[in-house]
């Protein structure tokens, strides 16, 4: 079951040129250190001059929705869940 989070977070992005890929690498959230695993689904959404890449990232055990906010230049954590298994 996913819960809405809404909050701001930091995280460590990594491009890579020669492979043509870029995706959040580490998120830190409430004092905590989460390195991605694995990155779902990627895609954006533009809201007037605003665009924002949304992320689904994991883990391996808590699964993340992501927001990245081009004009604010920031992040924010909108949503988790964790693996069940």
């Amino acid at each position: 079951m996913a819960e809405r989070i809404n909050e701001s977070i930091s995280v460590n992005f990594l491009s890579n040129h020669l492979k043509g890929t870029a995706y959040p690498w580490v998120i830190f959230w409430r004092g905590r250190r989460y390195t991605i695993t694995k990155v779902g689904l990627h895609h954006t959404v533009r809201d007037g001059r605003t665009l924002y890449h949304f992320y689904s990232v994991t883990d391996g055990v808590t699964f993340f929705h992501l927001r990245f906010d081009t004009e604010a230049l920031s992040w924010k954590l909108l949503e988790i869940s964790y693996d069940s298994h």
